[in-house]
């Protein structure tokens, strides 16, 4: 087997502050690159509360810092020539980065953490309605079997379709629909609680997880919240229009175990409500 760690670059980190933060967020997890310290006046600086957390040393010492952690290449973050000066009387001027090449390091590497972050809200998330894609739906779905198994807890999914949308959007225009949407979203989101999750899955598909249900007329009680608002008239640049929704429940575990056991049956459950007249909601068959 061989040793990356022999070969990859040890890093010793000068300055914890935003320079310092970013730069441990980004090469935390990159075999290639040992954070082996990070040094600051100011041991309650965000990077050294950040290293303590994962167990990298730090120090409030420069010369300590050095030698505890030589051989290594050095990135002096903290603005001050004078520790350049010293840290390269110490390891040597090329392993040592400071000044103007360090200033320049630390905003690439903040934009690409800044970037790597858009990325990551992209990839799961709705780009209409920013809410939670089916990807991140589907994680929070997991983990709230887990923690509901765990915990002996009950929690509800709720499959959400909008009645009415495809006639607004097609005579209205995809503005106004793209709008409507948002302003669903809004609508939701405004009826659950922050421990909840909201999700647009594709079209005029909404999913809902309402965690730790206590009483069954608790689900009866949002949910009829969410009926009610959603059937409140919308203004959409200056256009009256009105939309409906028809909501399935799906219960755990009552309903189902699995993520996919509970999507299919609330599901089934949202169409019982569209053969029932729409504008309304129905918990699934036991």
């Amino acid at each position: 087997m061989v040793d990356i760690t022999s070969s990859a670059q040890k890093v010793l980190v000068i300055g914890a502050g935003r320079g310092g933060t970013a730069m441990l967020e980004l090469f935390l997890d990159d075999p290639q690159i040992i954070i082996v310290g990070i040094v600051d006046l100011d041991p309650q600086a965000p990077a050294m509360l950040i290293a303590a957390k994962r167990y990298i040393p730090s120090y409030t010492n420069l010369a300590e810092a050095i030698e505890a952690s030589r051989p290594c290449l050095a990135f002096n973050l903290s603005a001050d020539e004078k520790v350049t000066t010293y840290a390269e009387a110490q390891l040597g001027s090329k392993n040592v980065i400071g000044g103007f090449q360090a200033r320049f390091l630390w905003k690439v590497i903040t934009r690409l953490k800044q970037t790597n972050e858009q990325i990551i809200h992209l990839a799961h998330h709705d780009a209409l309605t920013s809410l939670p894609n089916r990807i991140l739906f589907q994680d929070r779905l997991n983990q709230s079997i887990a923690k509901a198994h765990r915990d002996k807890e009950s929690f509800a999914v709720l499959f959400l379709d909008l009645d009415g949308f495809k006639l607004i959007n097609d005579t209205r225009g995809h503005d106004v629909g793209d709008e409507l949407l948002r302003e669903t979203a809004k609508r939701i989101l405004s009826c659950v609680r922050d421990s909840d999750t909201v999700a647009r899955i594709g079209g005029d598909e909404f999913t809902v997880i309402l965690n730790n249900i206590k009483m069954l007329n608790s689900t009866d009680r949002v949910v009829g919240k969410i009926v009610e608002s959603i059937a409140d008239p919308y203004v959409l640049n200056g256009q009256y229009c009105s939309v409906s929704v028809s909501v399935g429940i799906a219960l755990y575990p009552e309903n189902g175990k699995t993520p996919e056991q509970l999507v299919k049956i609330a599901d089934a459950a949202m169409y019982l409500a569209k053969q029932s007249g729409k504008n309304c909601y129905r918990f699934a068959d036991t």
